[in-house]
């Protein structure tokens, strides 16, 4: 895929001053940044190369910032899903219940990310000025209202187990400003894809068909992956990490979606993972986790 650059001029001063003392009049258009004032103007034009060209620069007193800003393309997204009972093993301060309740005993999102699969990189924070909001949207319709189908399902499918106990909130939010701003998609809908994705991909199911359960059992990465590859038609990566015995466990599960974030397909490059031959599939059980207080219990739904 191509790359796209857009130039952006950022002015902290009057870029150019004119005979009748007019304010510049700054411009985008036709492919190319010109800036117009009178008698006096700046040309930029883009080459596809992702270079810039002076063509014409007459008189300008001040240019006080030129910011190139290379824009990356959406065209994939990244799911991981991450199995709980790895995280809950190897951190130092074990996992809490979350103050909404009890998760489900599955894998989790843990990140829906933006992709450009031209450049191999995550796009992040492109609009960061877009505010993450779970109370209200632009058409005044509350957030409560719009999540309410999902919301059940946030809680116990993208779930924050973490010491000290969160209700969740800031885990979405955090993903939020960094790659749902990017998705093109509306808050609701880029959680509620992540959401229906992590279903249908249903990765401990499976795991189960091909005999793969969380069982203290040593599992091969590979027949981890055809498991997957055989159910969804596109291979995933295996992330890994430190568990008991001095084995390393099944800690993630990732997979790429398409940029419509609707279906799975193959990545053309995995992010780097690390995984030996073989690997524990830890257990997962909601009395692991420590409660600080009473949590009420809420049976997960399926939205």
């Amino acid at each position: 895929m191509d790359r796209t650059w857009i130039c952006h001029l950022a002015v902290l001063q009057e870029l150019c001053v004119v005979r009748g003392g007019r304010d510049s009049d700054l411009s985008v258009a036709g492919g190319c940044l010109g800036h117009r004032c009178g008698w006096c103007r700046t040309l930029f034009f883009l080459l596809d190369t992702g270079e810039i060209i002076l063509l014409t620069r007459i008189s300008i007193r001040y240019l006080t910032q030129v910011i190139l800003v290379l824009t990356r393309i959406l065209d994939a997204h990244g799911l991981a899903l991450q199995w709980p009972g790895a995280y809950c093993v190897d951190s130092e301060y074990g996992c809490c219940v979350p103050k909404y309740g009890y998760p489900a005993e599955d894998f989790f999102v843990q990140s829906f990310t933006t992709f450009d699969l031209s450049l191999n990189k995550a796009i992040v924070r492109c609009n960061s000025d877009k505010p993450f909001d779970i109370n209200k949207c632009s058409n005044l319709i509350t957030m409560h209202e719009q999540l309410e189908p999902i919301e059940n399902n946030l809680n116990h499918y993208w779930s924050n187990i973490h010491c000290p106990r969160t209700d969740g909130t800031s885990t979405w939010k955090s993903e939020w400003r960094s790659y749902g701003v990017c998705s093109g998609l509306k808050e609701v809908d880029y959680f509620r894809a992540a959401l229906n994705l992590r279903k249908n991909a249903d990765v401990l199911g499976a795991l189960a068909e091909q005999g793969i359960n969380p069982d203290y059992r040593l599992y091969s990465t590979e027949h981890i992956k055809w498991a997957v590859n055989q159910k969804l038609g596109v291979m995933p990566g295996v992330q890994c990490r430190d568990g008991p015995f001095g084995k390393k466990q099944l800690y993630q599960i990732y997979l790429c979606v398409d940029k419509n974030g609707e279906a799975f397909i193959d990545c053309p490059k995995l992010p780097k993972l690390q995984c030996p031959e073989e690997v524990l599939f830890h257990p997962f059980h909601t009395w692991m986790l420590n409660a600080t207080s009473p949590a009420k219990i809420m049976l997960p739904t399926e939205a």
